[in-house]
């Protein structure tokens, strides 16, 4: 993988891509649409009369990547699509892609604040839910006094907020 292509915890990526998105796993079968590619190259593609391009082209999903833009922090993916044979064709059940794919997997537990001037003048702390505190967040320190959590917030990137 390149410098700059760490793969993201696919919760935290679809949690930033938004809930339209759906991804096809690993092994799933898709069709690739290469004119329609090549429409959004940044050059001009031109296929010419020397060969015929299918209009789609029926593959299986090798290998799905999550990432980011360096830059910019945009999640986007990377995937690998492995083109299938008309002999595999035939012999293959007909297990296409599953929409629904990230619906059965399990959510992850979040929580959102909008934090108000009176949390910026709390000495770096803020209030939540007793529920969300308990479930989500990582275990009280009853040994202080008053008892504290320590959150360690990253970006996409993986790298400690401060």
């Amino acid at each position: 993988m390149k410098e700059g292509e760490k793969s993201l915890d696919p919760q935290l990526w679809h949690a930033c891509a938004g809930g339209m998105v759906q991804m096809p796993s690993v092994n799933t079968k898709v069709f690739y649409f290469p004119q329609g590619h090549a429409e959004h190259a940044q050059s001009n593609v031109d296929f010419g009369d020397s060969f015929r391009i299918p209009p789609l082209i029926l593959c299986r999903v090798g290998s799905v990547k999550f990432l980011a833009d360096p830059e910019t922090d945009e999640v986007f993916s990377k995937i690998t699509l492995i083109p299938l044979r008309n002999s595999e064709l035939e012999n293959e059940d007909s297990d296409g892609f599953d929409g629904n794919a990230s619906e059965n997997s399990e959510k992850p537990s979040s929580f959102a604040k909008t934090l108000t001037q009176s949390d910026a003048n709390n000495g770096g702390g803020f209030s939540v839910p007793r529920y969300c505190a308990e479930t989500i967040f990582p275990r009280l320190d009853y040994s202080a006094e008053p008892p504290v959590q320590t959150v360690i917030a990253k970006d996409v990137h993986g790298e400690v907020i401060l």
